[in-house]
């Protein structure tokens, strides 16, 4: 009988005779699980075996020598049909006379019990007991010398027997002993299955550990219970400049040992071990690995102090920075001024110092872009530029947005608390816009923050250190506020300790008209040159005084684009229809649409500055009405028109 042509099959049979397979046959069809059953005795059973295994049979059953020597051979588990009393009993009853000398030769498998059957019915009975198939022509001859008459065996014994003439009788398992090992192999696969899977699981567990350990950036270094090195990850690698094969069982050199010395009084993990290792500053944790309650080993983690502080900026960048970017460079700054390509140059040279700046400048002369552009110049875009106009809001509005607050730290305040400007601008650069109108009161905490790169939230007792570029900005006479005590002098020379000065355009040479093609153009690039670029419309400008600066000038433009339909359709004399746009809008320096401050009236100007509170407040309006001291009712009022 050969092997049966079917495929995934888990569970096969060989049988070591031909009667065993035909009765295995009858029992599979009674079995509700697939079997695939095979004829092959000792070694012919070893090969079909082999083939078996390579056709995907995880389990194989078989008995007696071909048994063992599978489990010998072949790298599959061997589920044994075992001899049963039962078998023994059907081969005894073939003895044709109770009175001959029996012999019983075999493996232990299938000579357990043989004995005391022997005794129970009182049978001459001898038991031979066999190790390996090269025994059994010795035990025929011991049995021979004993005057044994018939041998009783499997079918290695039988077969040698009957080549010798020694009658014999083959021990032929029943169906019970079949069927329970058609159970047993099944319950082994599914065992074996178990196990695979979990192999499987581990090792996946071990690769994706291993993946983790290779791609972190962090050096890993695991230790044994001598302090001898098992594992480190390619960062560490880097450290020790030798590969892992060449370090595993190695003594721990390069990282400092007496860390381990300190495990060892102390059952505590130490964190935060500052060192310089190979150039390179590291936070270093030794963090003991027990096994029942005793250190088995080490896992020494190290990181890189610049990665971290790196990682820092770009946490507090992306949690709380969204909006806080520059956007100007100085390539955007506009100029054939020799004197103020000048300025330009300096500007250059203050970006690379991290000292602070004091950039002064009348209104609308641009100092917010040269801010910008310097923090560009020095950080780029990665790093936070954090602005905030100081005359925007009142004194404690001001103080919880430049210094942040504790949670609960005042009725109204966020419940998680609020980080403030200094520590979002942690990292970069943050830009104090018109510094002059700065109360008192945080003139001095400013000038702390200055002098010791701290801050201190109100309601918390924490002091967070910082790392930040001050940038101040203002069109006043910054040394005159001192002078009439408005503005404190210490603070002054701390602020003052760069300063840059940027000319009003009108101190500019041609750069009106050089900034008005500029905007013209930037609105429409196929603006018709002739009537807008006339140099009577150059002559105009150029002798303009400009006091709005930059601001009135892009202002001018915005106007005159909707006058002219985005430049395409202009008066018979352009340079008439600018003349009257400044006439119009009284050379104020912020531009078209605005009344001269000194013409409003004090309830106007109460009005719009309420409106600039509510509209950068992150309070709700009943709270800051109340900081504001007045009632939510009586706020509503005076921000409303009419």
């Amino acid at each position: 009988m050969g092997v049966e042509p079917k495929n995934a099959v888990p569970v096969a049979l060989i049988a070591p005779y031909a009667g065993m397979a035909e009765l295995a046959g009858e029992i599979r069809g009674e079995f509700e699980k697939p079997i695939l059953i095979t004829v092959g005795d000792l070694m012919e059973g070893v090969r079909k075996g082999n083939d078996l295994a390579a056709r995907g049979v995880e389990v194989v059953i078989s008995r007696g020598g071909t048994a063992q020597l599978l489990k010998k051979h072949l790298q599959l588990p061997i589920a044994e049909i075992k001899v049963t009393a039962y078998d023994l009993l059907q081969a005894l009853q073939k003895v044709d006379s109770r009175g001959q000398r029996i012999g019983i030769i075999g493996f232990g498998n299938v000579i357990y019990g043989a004995g005391a059957l022997g005794g129970l019915l009182n049978l001459d009975l001898t038991v031979f007991a066999i190790q390996k198939r090269e025994e059994v022509a010795l035990r025929l001859d011991e049995a021979k010398k004993a005057q044994v008459d018939i041998i009783i065996g499997d079918k290695v014994v039988v077969s040698q027997a009957k080549e010798r003439g020694y009658p014999s009788i083959l021990i032929e398992s029943g169906k019970e002993a079949i069927l329970q090992s058609f159970h047993e192999a099944y319950q082994i696969l599914e065992v074996v299955r178990s196990e695979a899977r979990k192999s499987r699981e581990y090792l996946e567990t071990l690769q994706r550990l291993r993946a983790v350990l290779d791609s972190v950036e962090d050096q890993i270094v695991i230790l044994d219970a001598q302090d001898r090195i098992q594992l480190c990850n390619p960062a560490a690698q880097r450290i020790f400049r030798k590969k892992e094969g060449a370090l595993k069982g190695s003594p721990l050199t390069v990282y400092p040992v007496e860390f381990l010395k300190d495990l060892d009084e102390k059952t505590a993990a130490g964190k935060n071990h500052l060192v310089c290792l190979t150039g390179k500053q590291l936070l270093l944790d030794y963090i003991p690995i027990e096994t029942r309650g005793e250190r088995s080993g080490t896992l020494i983690l190290g990181k890189s102090v610049d990665k971290l502080q790196q990682a820092e900026r770009n946490v507090r960048h992306a949690l709380y920075l969204k909006g806080h970017v520059a956007r100007y460079t100085f390539s955007d700054i506009i100029t054939g001024d020799d004197h103020f390509r000048k300025v330009i140059q300096k500007a250059k040279r203050f970006a690379a110092s991290a000292s602070t700046i004091l950039i002064q400048g009348e209104t609308g002369t641009g100092k917010e872009m040269f801010a910008q552009s310097i923090h560009q110049e020095n950080f780029g875009p990665e790093r936070p530029f954090v602005a905030i106009n100081c005359a925007t809001l009142p004194e404690p509005l001001l103080e919880s947005e430049l210094f942040g607050y504790a949670p609960g730290a005042f009725t109204g305040a966020r419940k998680e608390g609020k980080k403030g400007l200094f520590e979002l601008a942690h990292g970069g650069t943050l830009l104090l816009d018109e510094i002059s109108e700065l109360p008192l009161n945080l003139q001095s905490r400013l000038l702390r923050v200055i002098e010791e790169r701290e801050v201190h939230p109100i309601g918390d007792d924490r002091v967070i250190p910082v790392d930040i570029r001050i940038i101040a900005v203002t069109n006043r006479d910054l040394a005159g506020e001192v002078r009439e005590r408005r503005f404190r002098e210490d603070l002054f020379y701390r602020l003052a300790v760069l300063e840059l000065k940027i000319p009003p355009l009108r101190e500019r040479g041609d750069d009106a008209w050089e900034l008005f093609r500029h905007f013209v153009l930037k609105v429409n690039p196929d603006a018709e040159p002739g009537p807008i670029f006339h140099r009577d419309v150059q002559a105009l400008l150029c002798g303009y005084p400009w006091p709005g600066n930059v601001r009135e000038l892009r202002n001018l433009v915005e106007r005159l684009s909707m006058l002219t339909e985005v430049f395409r359709h202009f008066p018979d004399d352009v340079a008439e229809g600018i003349r009257e746009e400044l006439r119009l809008s009284g050379g104020t320096e912020s531009g078209a649409g605005e009344r001269d401050p000194e013409a409003l009236s004090l309830k106007e100007m109460e009005r719009r500055w309420l409106e600039k509170v509510c509209g950068v407040s992150t309070l709700k309006k009943k709270e800051l009405a109340k900081r504001l001291g007045v009632s939510r009712t009586t706020l509503w009022k005076k921000t409303r028109k009419g």
